[in-house]
């Protein structure tokens, strides 16, 4: 933790923070009742774009952040045209995060771990300035904990959660976490962090139009995916895991930052054709699609190491923002950023949505 500190600490130093402006199982299963649900698909938003934010994370071929470039460093394009950066910072706006967690009975062998993992969410991603909200869902998505800075209520949300669900709709909850970022000031990041496994049910709400809406609204995903296989075999199936204490917290070596995802290239296909025929990688192309993160699980440290690493990301990012052509294409549209170093990687959303106004 003192190093994670210590990392915040020369990206602050490094940059002087500047506002930027946003736009626009087996047996019976007893369900509880669903305090709320998607009886139809959300609207879509459409908007002009004047400013397409671009947050970059960039590391050294070990996977480490590099953290001294500087605005003349970076290029980004547009659909092959090169853009002019108009701003330039680092970490320098609050962050607003809605975490969405799988509360499926699939997964509650896995319940001590992610139940445990608050005191790490508050302190790594939500940090001293951050926002956060709770969502839990099954066949509805739950608000267990509606935005706030308060590190202890949030922590309780989490270690209150209940794993009781035969569905896992996915997608509705996820949109529910896009509406809440909506809420919020323009002037904050705006992250949705989603603990589950890459599969839904039966939402409502289509994976193309989600991820449309995050583009549209600046939402960064990022996904941290728990293997219900993993939890059986740690575990057991027939014992009862939430009567187990919490695992010892302990600090392994961080593992390195997935620097360009082998699933940009699926995101990019998926967000063009607007098509729905994506199974068992959801979250990996959600991640993809907007430059976020995708981790999977497959033992009780990865989740803490994976909370620790996104933390240490999305406090030192390059944020970029440009004007793009103030007619630009209606639909998807392309963006590449590279950088003037050697043998570093970059990582970034893909492009972005545009409608021209009628």
């Amino acid at each position: 933790m003192r190093r994670f500190a210590k990392r915040i600490l020369l990206a602050a130093l490094l940059f002087s923070p500047v506002i930027c402006a946003q736009a626009p199982g087996t047996g019976p299963v007893v369900e509880p009742r669903a305090k709320s649900a998607a009886s139809q698909a959300p609207a879509r938003i459409r908007t002009h774009v004047n400013e397409v934010i671009v947050p970059v994370t960039v590391v050294d071929k070990k996977g480490e952040l590099v953290l001294d470039l500087v605005q003349n460093d970076f290029h980004v394009t547009d659909k092959g045209v090169v853009q002019k950066i108009e701003r330039f910072d680092v970490d320098a706006n609050p962050l607003a995060v809605v975490l969405v967690v799988d509360a499926n009975l699939r997964l509650q062998a896995m319940a001590p771990v992610i139940r445990g993992m608050g005191s790490i969410f508050t302190e790594t991603v939500m940090a001293l300035s951050g926002e956060a909200a709770v969502i839990s869902y099954g066949s509805a998505p739950e608000v267990e904990q509606s935005f706030t800075q308060d590190h202890d209520a949030v922590e309780k949300a989490i270690a209150n959660l209940q794993f009781l669900w035969s569905d896992s709709n996915l997608y509705d909850a996820m949109t529910k976490g896009l509406e809440m970022l909506n809420s919020q000031p323009m002037e904050y990041r705006r992250v949705l962090l989603v603990v589950g496994e890459s599969q839904d049910t039966h939402s409502h709400a289509k994976l193309s139009q989600l991820l449309e809406e995050a583009q549209l609204s600046n939402v960064v995903i990022y996904a941290i995916g728990p293997s219900s296989t993993a939890g059986d075999l740690r575990y057991g199936k027939d014992e009862a895991p939430g009567m187990r204490p919490p695992p010892t917290l302990k600090l392994p070596k961080l593992p390195p930052i997935p620097a360009v995802s082998p699933y940009t290239a699926l995101a990019v296909w998926l967000l063009t054709r607007a098509t729905n025929e994506i199974s068992n990688h959801q979250l990996e192309v959600a991640a993809a699609s907007t430059g976020g993160i995708h981790y999977r699980a497959f033992h009780q440290e990865t989740i803490r190491t994976a909370l620790d690493r996104i933390g240490g990301v999305l406090h030192a990012q390059y944020i970029l923002s440009y004007a793009p052509n103030p007619d630009p294409y209606e639909g998807f549209n392309e963006i590449n950023v590279t950088v003037d170093r050697e043998g570093v990687k970059v990582r970034a959303r893909p492009g972005y949505y545009a409608s021209v106004p009628h």
